[in-house]
This record gives C-alpha cells, sequence and structure tokens, in this order.
C-alpha cells in the first residue's frame, strides 16, 4: 500500500515487450489489453461497459483524444453526445426537462439554423442560465454526473494514460467531482462550464455541424486536468504491476 505525502505527478509507465506486442496486435485497443491484466472480458457495444471482471464488475474506459480536436495523452474524453429523442425518451435523464427546451429552440434544418443562427443563440442563454443553476446544486450535479458519465452502474472507472491504466471507485469519482468542480456559464453563455481552480475542466454545450446529428448536446472533460484532480484528492493507492495502478475506495473491492 503507497500513500502520496504530495500529489503524484502524472508520468509513463512503461509496458513490458509482451504488452507492447499484444497492443499491437490488437490494434492499440486499450479494452482487450485492460481485459487481459484483470482476468476479464470486453463488452461488446457502445455503452458505458467496457470490460466485465470475473466477479461481474463493470469497469468503463477512458484514454485520450476521444473527440475531434483531443490529441492522445493530451485530449478530452466524450462523456456523451445526445439528440432530442435521447432526453424525451430517457425520463431519469437528470436535468432532461432543460436538455430538452435547448435541443428545442434550434430550427429542424440546418440550413434554416445558418439563416438564423444569432436568434438561435440568444433565445437558449435563458435556459443555459436555468442548466447552470440547476447543476450548480450540488446533489443536481452529483446525480448528472453519475448519469451522463457511468449511467449510475458502473462499478470503476478506469483512466488509460501513458500505457498504463488506473483504476478508479466510480462513487468516489462522482463525488470528488461533485464537491470541488465549479458550474457557470461561459462569457456568452453558450456553454454550461466546469471549473476547478478557476480553469475550465468540462464543458456542456450544443454541437451544431451538419453531420446527421444536428443539434446535439455535447459533453466532453480535459482528460489530463481531470486526471489531475483525482491524484490529488485521492492520496491512497497500490501499484499491482507496472501497467496497473488501483487507487482509493477502489482498493476495498477491487480484485484481479
Amino acid at each position: 500500500m503507497e500513500t502520496k505525502e504530495e500529489p503524484r505527478v502524472i508520468k509513463s509507465h512503461g509496458m513490458s515487450s509482451e504488452k507492447a506486442s499484444r497492443v499491437k496486435t490488437r490494434g492499440h485497443k486499450k479494452e482487450y489489453i485492460y481485459a487481459s491484466l484483470i482476468n476479464g472480458k470486453v463488452v461488446p457495444g457502445i455503452n458505458k461497459e467496457d470490460v466485465m471482471d470475473s466477479h461481474g464488475k463493470i469497469h468503463t474506459i477512458k484514454g485520450g483524444g476521444e473527440i475531434k480536436g483531443g490529441e492522445g495523452r493530451e485530449g478530452k474524453w466524450q462523456w456523451f453526445l445526445h439528440r432530442l429523442s435521447k432526453f424525451e425518451n430517457d425520463i431519469n435523464f437528470y436535468g432532461r426537462d432543460i436538455f430538452i427546451k435547448i435541443l428545442k429552440s434550434y430550427p429542424e434544418g440546418h440550413e434554416e439554423y445558418e439563416i438564423e443562427k444569432e436568434a438561435v443563440k440568444e433565445k437558449i442563454i435563458p435556459y443555459m442560465k436555468e442548466l447552470k443553476e440547476y447543476l450548480s446544486d450540488e446533489n443536481n450535479k452529483y446525480n448528472f454526473l453519475n448519469k451522463a458519465c457511468f449511467d449510475e452502474r458502473v462499478n470503476y472507472f478506469v483512466i488509460y494514460h501513458d500505457d498504463a491504466f488506473y483504476v478508479f471507485d466510480r462513487g468516489e469519482v462522482i463525488k470528488i467531482f461533485a464537491r470541488f468542480l465549479f458550474v457557470e456559464n461561459s462569457s456568452s453563455f453558450q456553454k454550461v462550464v466546469f471549473k476547478y481552480d478557476d480553469k475550465i475542466i468540462a464543458e456542456i454545450e450544443v454541437r451544431t455541424t451538419d453531420d446527421g446529428k444536428y443539434p446535439s448536446m455535447l459533453f466532453n472533460m480535459l482528460k489530463l486536468k481531470a486526471f489531475d484532480i483525482l491524484n490529488k484528492k485521492i492520496l491512497e493507492f497500490r501499484r499491482i504491476n507496472p501497467s496497473l495502478y488501483v487507487y482509493g475506495e477502489a482498493l476495498k473491492s477491487f480484485i484481479v
């Protein structure tokens, strides 16, 4: 067991030649690498479940560069990209009524939006303010993050960084984010942003590109800044092997 006297520096941990070969032959699929490390199996599909361990626990894995403009180790995590139908159909999505009002402010067609862009931006300002107020409540923030990031059912949050996996308890991650991330609107009131030490960590905004998903709500988070918060707030960890670290509350239940 190791305890950090100071926040641990996020640094690279090299993989063995055997593991490096496995990465290459499996097309750099982090899910398969992680599953092999914990004797688990990859869960197919696009839901929050990535790997199930031998005890039936669910692990979700985030790497980097998962949305356009997010480059690798210093990239962004996309937590969700949802159209109007998602919020209409999922009555348990926290803040759904506000998301519905935002998305219903947009014209059906992208060409029409381009013509009415400035008017639409004005129209969503009160709803973005309402969303900011809603998420400023710590309980609402906790419930929203728990649903948006982990669908309220994932057991472990795993960060893949520089060839190593860092395992956190989902509940502990959400508690830290809910407590320490401060919610604001952007200066234009077109976004809701989550800040730590006055720096933006995550953003909720409307994606308006004409790619078949117009309009959609996008929620993304900066990988290294989020990882840094967890490193600062969770001081206890165990190194299982050169490629696997387990943190905080996860130490009580994580079994390889």
